[in-house]
């Protein structure tokens, strides 16, 4: 074991600095084919999410993404294509590219004319996975623009259950927004429409964990805490947060990243063999466009200490904004490392070498 590389005494966890992980994330990328630069804005993008805690949309999908590339299903190095532009909504074609690099060439295409619009909507489908949707209301909050996002996942079996069923009908679905205040992302809500998303099934199958009550069903409808039966053979269902209203949120993410701006939805796509494919609806507003910048952000941080003052409940230490569970994640992380269970770490391993990554490389990992 080396001496930046430890374990983390908690289920025999591996705790690996952030360099440490992007230089495996991009080892890796570069073998399945990715510039440099796609490989560099990938890894980036999945250790950011191990960082914010958020080890569903991390490191743990190369594998999944490996198997896409050897398909067919996911393209390195794909240009984006404008499909059309009408006023402020523009909409464009990912052609199956890696969704981390996509999306935000997406929407740099849109951002510089949102001070003349003072909104637009912008609609990238037929995109790779785009991992983390709150990746991309923090880089309109670093901007100073207002931002929500939207997505759906097409060639991929359904995943989630709506209110009152038990038969899997649409994907986890997220949303995403932020406001900017002093170029941050405060506050920033960031959450699949189903009570957990998928990855953290994953995750919770390759620690050999249970996941919390209320989050999935078996093949029969009945709630179960077993993660494996889903994350091996998606036999079952996630369940959508907070009942009817989670559902619904869930569909409308459909319908707006579906129905609109693809003009597909899991209803009318087969799933593909190893598949994922993202649509995103985002809207982008300019807090100018709706008064002064500096009165809109001293009113939502005036908001937000109202919020966090708020005397918590009797089981709780504090109250916290959306986002601020992220930021805490990526201080403590940043720190001290980034925990990665060894199942996690096998399968991105074993992944590698079968797009040609050497033995002595691999051995360099295999032996933490």
């Amino acid at each position: 074991m080396s001496d930046t590389t430890k374990s983390s005494g908690s289920a025999g966890l591996l705790t690996i600095p952030e360099s440490k992980l992007v230089a495996l994330s991009q080892l890796v990328l570069e073998a399945y084919g990715c510039s440099a630069n796609e490989a560099s804005i990938v890894a980036a993008h999945l250790v950011g999410a191990n960082l914010a805690g958020h080890d569903s949309h991390g490191v743990g999908m190369l594998p999944a993404y490996g198997a896409q590339v050897r398909d067919g299903n996911l393209i390195p190095n794909q240009t984006l294509s404008v499909v059309s532009q009408h006023g402020g909504v523009t909409i464009l074609d990912g052609r199956r590219g890696f969704g981390h690099r996509m999306a935000l060439e997406a929407l740099d295409t849109v951002l510089d004319s949102v001070s003349t619009h003072g909104v637009v909507v912008m609609g990238l489908r037929n995109a790779g996975h785009i991992s983390r949707t709150g990746h991309y209301a923090e880089y309109c909050a670093a901007r100073g623009l207002v931002s929500l996002h939207f997505v759906n996942v097409i060639g991929h079996s359904p995943l989630v259950t709506p209110f009152g069923g038990r038969q899997p009908v649409f994907s986890t679905n997220p949303i995403s927004m932020a406001m900017p205040v002093a170029g941050e992302a405060k506050p920033m809500l960031d959450m699949a429409t189903s009570e957990i998303a998928f990855g953290k099934v994953r995750v919770a199958h390759n620690k050999g964990t249970t996941v919390p009550d209320g989050c999935l069903v078996d093949a029969e409808g009945r709630p179960t805490n077993d993660p494996t039966p889903m994350a091996t053979e998606l036999q079952g269902a996630l369940t959508a947060f907070g009942a009817h209203k989670g559902s619904g949120l869930g569909i409308f993410a459909e319908l707006l990243a579906g129905a609109l701006v693809s003009g597909d939805t899991v209803a009318s796509v087969p799933p593909l063999a190893n598949g994922a494919v993202n649509s995103l609806f985002s809207v982008i507003l300019d807090p100018a466009a709706f008064g002064d910048p500096a009165q809109i952000e001293r009113e939502t941080e005036q908001f937000c200490g109202a919020v966090t003052q708020a005397q918590p409940a009797l089981d709780q230490q504090e109250v916290l904004l959306p986002g601020e569970p992220e930021h805490r994640s990526r201080q403590a992380r940043g720190a001290h490392g980034i925990p990665v269970d060894p199942v996690t770490l096998a399968h991105i391993l074993d992944t590698a070498r079968t797009f040609g990554v050497t033995d002595s490389d691999i051995d360099q990992w295999n032996a933490l």
